[in-house]
């Protein structure tokens, strides 16, 4: 398990409250607040609790950095939450860089027609893409298909490496994190089925140079849209 806080300036700690859940093979069903107290020796201990309430709860999101003030939402963003934020973009033409020591170099720089794809970013800081198989905004229920990229796991997760990446998923961030993305060097296989291509995925891309539209027989279905969003917690 990693762990990972960022206290911005450094200061003593404190215990302030204890939460206790109670459940069973079912899951929980009951969770009570404790303060901590001292007995006449010194001794630590909780006392008896209370009841946790709604309101405990968001003032405990806001405490920990999940609140969220109201936005306009731009007509790309797909699905927002304190934890991630989901948007599409259309179909581009966009040059692509590979590494010098990969079996892509000879492809490295030149202009390629790429799919309309769906980005997320998790907790600010994790990317994950896949690809659309037309060039429309996707619903719910719209068949995604897996981004045919170096760099990229089965699930879409993006291996970000030397990427330059936004701080955080804010609105105004997300062309940032479209163009860090493009502007990286896509390096080495992290799936093994990125295209349905007959050649593979060197094939795909050697054969997309210099033209103006990839065919979306060659995208690899991966499930609906909900479906990629809902299983990524």
């Amino acid at each position: 398990m990693r762990f990972h806080a960022n206290y911005e300036q450094a200061e003593a700690l404190q215990l302030k409250a204890a939460l206790l859940l109670y459940g069973g093979g079912k899951g929980i069903s009951f969770a009570s607040v404790h303060e901590p107290m001292t007995d006449r020796a010194g001794a630590p201990y909780l006392d008896a609790g209370r009841p946790v309430t709604v309101e405990f709860l968001r003032t405990l999101a806001r405490g920990l950095g999940m609140g969220m003030r109201a936005e306009v939402l731009p007509s790309e963003v797909l699905a927002r939450t304190p934890e991630l934020t989901a948007w599409w973009v259309p179909a581009a033409i966009r040059p692509m860089f590979f590494a010098e020591t990969c079996d892509g170099k000879t492809l490295n720089g030149k202009l390629y027609p790429h799919p309309a794809l769906v980005f997320a970013v998790e907790r600010g800081r994790h990317l994950a893409v896949r690809a659309l198989l037309g060039n429309e905004r996707p619903g719910r229920n719209t068949v995604i298909a897996i981004a045919p990229y170096w760099n990229t796991s089965p699930d879409g997760t993006v291996c970000i490496g030397s990427m330059p990446a936004p701080e955080s998923a804010a609105l105004d961030s997300l062309h940032a994190w479209v163009d860090g993305f493009f502007r990286s060097e896509f390096t080495h296989p992290n799936a093994a089925k990125l295209t349905t291509h007959p050649e593979g995925h060197l094939g795909l891309w050697r054969d997309l140079a210099g033209k103006d539209h990839l065919p979306p027989e060659w995208l690899s279905p991966a499930g609906t849209l909900e479906e990629w969003l809902c299983g990524r917690r």
